[in-house]
């Protein structure tokens, strides 16, 4: 369960025209601690702070000139919809404070509370949510690449004993178990392809990709053992809780397309050197 927050490392933006409220808003907050604040006179001025600075929290008053305080509230949810934005309303706008969080507004605040201690336990509540939901998504995050990985392991062995049920009528069913010596470098080659292809997500892992298709190619290694040395990897990656933003199997599909593809130029060299012998 999360504790009480002090905000006083936050940055917060506060978007205000009246000069004298934009001060009493940062005396407010600088009497509690808090030292990265920001100014911006206008919705343009803040949406142009925003779009080249990051912020905890922005702190929008209701009343500003030309695009007013809920418009700017719907573009910053619409830009940067990790922001909280608290809404500063009149002494007596509750309409508008209704209608703020409605429009995606963490909390709102009426400019009397600017005087007390309520600026500050919104801040922490505002924050506390905040923390709350980055927490909640890497959980997700984490669980769901511990079953993208878990439901590779199983294609993996799914495919494996496909292949060995095929070699028992005819083929070659030699692949390669997890631990196995002998094909070490080629197992972090693929990690490291594996790796990177996560991180780069969605584009491929060009370089990794070529060098571990090279490997096997300079191997001749069969389908079986492509598939061996795939699982073994895995398990490796599952043992190192390794994020999995998408099924690795997109990765092996195109190793084996590259396999592939490798062997049709080959055929075709030796088909050429065939006709000219």
């Amino acid at each position: 369960m999360l504790g009480p927050l002090n905000p006083k490392h936050s940055s917060v933006l506060v978007v205000e025209d009246n000069p004298d409220d934009a001060l009493l808003a940062t005396k407010a907050l600088q009497t509690f601690g808090i030292k990265a604040i920001y100014h911006a006179e206008t919705a343009e001025d803040a949406l142009s702070f925003l779009s080249q600075h990051s912020c905890d929290v922005v702190l929008i008053d209701y009343n500003l000139p030309g695009i007013n305080g809920l418009r700017l509230l719907e573009h910053v949810r619409e830009a940067w919809p990790q922001t909280p934005v608290i809404l500063v309303t009149g002494a007596r706008d509750e309409q508008v404070a209704v209608s703020a969080l409605k429009l995606g507004a963490a909390d709102y605040l009426s400019k009397d509370d600017l005087l007390t201690s309520s600026i500050i336990r919104t801040l922490q509540a505002v924050l506390r949510e905040q923390v709350a939901s980055r927490e909640h998504v890497q959980r997700e995050v984490l669980s769901s690449s511990a079953d993208r990985l878990q439901v590779a392991l199983e294609e993996a062995d799914w495919l494996i004993d496909t292949v060995a049920a095929t070699a028992s009528r005819g083929g070659d069913g030699g692949g390669v178990e997890y631990g196995e010596e002998g094909w070490q470098d080629v197992r972090d080659a693929f990690s490291r392809y594996l790796q990177a292809a996560f991180r780069r997500f969605p584009d491929p892992a060009t370089t990794d990709e070529q060098g571990l298709i090279r490997m096997f190619a300079e191997r001749g290694s069969s389908p079986a053992e492509a598939l061996g040395v795939y699982r073994a990897t895995l398990r490796s990656l599952a043992l190192e809780q390794t994020p999995a933003p998408f099924d690795p199997i997109v990765c092996l599909v195109r190793v084996f397309a590259g396999l592939i593809e490798q062997c049709q130029v080959q055929m075709s060299v030796d088909a050429v050197q065939r006709s000219t012998a």
